[in-house]
């Protein structure tokens, strides 16, 4: 029974990239001019929390078309972009030449295959990505990120973090979107559905809590570790890797 868990959570693993890919591929175009206030005041204060210095090297986890990698661009930092999505890489690397920022580069890579030299990075920062991910690659990440960064270096998670429901936060943001939909009639009781079923089963997104990130973040070593609330659903957490590590 034991020898079939890790056959099971490859499985499990290449049919969420398999699965991803094919969504990222197709909304490249569009994505960006469809993101909400919220996400774009959460990928803002990402890039205020991750503290870029001039010639810092960084790496954007899930890039897409590459809003927080532009933007540590625009500050002076070296930065791979990575995204499962070859469209999306594309995209952020038009957008740079077309800005003139030649320090930015772009990968093809899912996240839980990707693989840097170890003490190579100033920062690592990711902005609504990783709930995308399994639990056990988040926790994977977040070790792997610990490996790559010197010392100093710091690791940003800004994404949507959210229980299913056991506290009382959880509970209340559930609530507040399921009005907000059911405000829209028949479409939104169908999208009420739609999203109970996938967010009770897992399916494409899998939030999990800023106190289940800080526990993540600290198990790996990391240091000042801090979760801020950005907006309802969503949160940063950072972290330093200590100067001795």
């Amino acid at each position: 029974m034991a020898s079939e868990r890790p056959r099971t959570e490859k499985l499990g693993r290449d049919l969420s990239i398999h699965t991803q890919r094919r969504k990222w591929q197709s909304r490249a175009d569009t994505w960006d001019r469809h993101n909400d206030v919220g996400m774009s005041k959460v990928a803002s204060m990402a890039v205020e929390a991750a503290k870029v210095r001039p010639g810092a090297d960084c790496v954007d986890l899930g890039c897409g078309g590459g809003r927080l990698a532009l933007a540590l661009a625009r500050e002076g930092a070296n930065v791979l972009g990575v995204d499962v999505s070859e469209s999306m890489i594309r995209r952020m690397e038009a957008q740079a030449a077309e800005e003139g920022l030649h320090s930015v580069r772009g990968m093809v890579a899912p996240i839980e295959h990707l693989e840097l030299p170890a003490a190579s990075l100033d920062l690592v920062v990711t902005n609504y990505a990783l709930h995308h991910l399994l639990d056990g690659e988040k926790e994977k990440v977040v070790r792997a990120a610990a490996q790559w960064l010197r010392p100093g270096g710091r690791l940003v998670v800004a994404d949507l973090m959210l229980g299913r429901g056991a506290a009382a936060r959880d509970r209340e943001i559930i609530a507040s979107k399921v009005r907000v939909m059911a405000r829209k009639g028949l479409p939104g009781y169908w999208r009420i559905a739609k999203n109970a079923f996938r967010f009770l089963l897992r399916i494409h997104e899998r939030p999990i809590t800023p106190e289940a990130w800080v526990a993540l973040f600290e198990a790996a070593g990391f240091t000042e570790v801090e979760s801020v609330p950005v907006v309802a659903e969503a949160a940063i957490v950072s972290g330093v890797k200590p100067l001795g590590g």
